[in-house]
């Protein structure tokens, strides 16, 4: 078993979001599964130009580091996906990360049927759409949603309230690991993981012949 973490912080983790994740992470390894953190600041990943090669080919247009952060996700049995709350929206970092997996991760739905899981930091009460949109797109991946977690940087001043908040994340890295060994299904979450699958096996047959790449995968790996 394997679960990836993306830490889209442009601190990298040496700030409250790499803190709060490592925390995630702890809980994680304390399983005894192993955890591979990509540290999206430190990496190269060119934001995407809409110009449709990865839909037509399977290839993108740009040789930089997201084919390795995408293999090792698609490898992987569960994801973490962690940012911080820039003005109620994800880090540009994240932000370019996922704008280029609209194709392989999205269209294609090659996650499904994997666990995700979210790490949000705010500076201020205004993190819920944040939350919400990591939470959506973990959906739209097509992985099982596990939780979040939200944590303040005030809260990392305050001794007892950092505690909480670290044993907080552990305890979500010890669940998601849970959910990917008893293969846990959310009762709550089919409908709208049907209505997201089926949404994208429309997009893709309707668009076959402009994206022949999406087509055939969902004809080898998607068509039950």
């Amino acid at each position: 078993m394997k679960i990836v973490a993306i830490n889209g912080s442009g601190t990298g983790t040496k700030g409250v979001t790499g803190q709060t994740l490592e925390s995630v992470m702890e809980g994680i390894r304390e399983s005894g599964v192993e955890v591979e953190q990509f540290i999206l600041n430190d990496l190269k990943i060119t934001p995407c130009t809409g110009c449709g090669t990865c839909k037509r080919t399977g290839q993108c247009v740009f040789k930089d580091d997201y084919p390795k952060i995408k293999d090792a996700m698609l490898a992987s049995d569960g994801v973490i996906l962690a940012s911080p709350n820039y003005i109620s929206n994800v880090s540009s970092q994240i932000k370019a990360f996922l704008d280029r997996s609209f194709c392989f991760l999205f269209h294609c739905q090659a996650m499904n049927g994997k666990y995700g899981a979210v790490v949000v930091v705010s500076g201020g009460p205004q993190y819920q759409p944040v939350e919400d949109y990591l939470l959506h797109v973990t959906g739209s991946m097509g992985c099982w949603k596990v939780g979040s977690i939200v944590s303040a940087t005030a809260q990392m001043e305050d001794t007892d309230e950092c505690t909480r908040v670290m044993d907080e994340a552990q305890a979500l890295g010890r669940s998601l690991v849970k959910a990917v060994q008893t293969k846990q299904a959310f009762p709550e979450q089919e409908e709208e993981r049907s209505t997201t699958f089926e949404v994208m096996r429309w997009l893709v047959e309707s668009t076959k012949d402009e994206a022949p790449f999406e087509y055939e995968y969902w004809q080898k790996n998607q068509s039950s």
